[in-house]
């Protein structure tokens, strides 16, 4: 299953000019995702919003039904992405701040 209809929805979202979340992007799928893999690709689609997201990751986005190296790598690449999240956020917040100030400029 491809997850892409869910970058998408985040994509069209950004493009209104709002910050996507897992209710905005939900409320404009135009087919069934689950919670997880909302959640999942949009931590990816912040860290890059122009990337695609393969067909493979919904096979590594349920581990249960993986072989068992396969499983280890979604696990590992879980754990790094939770490392990694606070940097993501930090980033999203400085942009925002880059922004505003930028119109600070402009104003004066």
């Amino acid at each position: 299953m491809s997850l892409q209809h869910i970058v998408d929805a985040a994509n069209r979202v950004a493009q209104e000019g709002k910050q996507p979340s897992v209710a905005l992007i939900k409320s404009r799928l135009t087919q069934p995702a689950s919670l997880r893999d909302i959640i999942e690709t949009l931590k990816t689609w912040q860290f890059d919003p122009m990337a695609s997201i393969p067909a493979a990751n919904a096979q590594i986005a349920n581990p249960e039904t993986a072989d068992p190296m396969t499983a280890l790598i979604a696990k590992e690449i879980a754990a790094v992405r939770a490392e990694f999240a606070p940097l993501r956020q930090e980033v999203i917040e400085l942009r925002a701040e880059i922004v505003a100030l930028k119109k600070a400029l402009l104003t004066q």
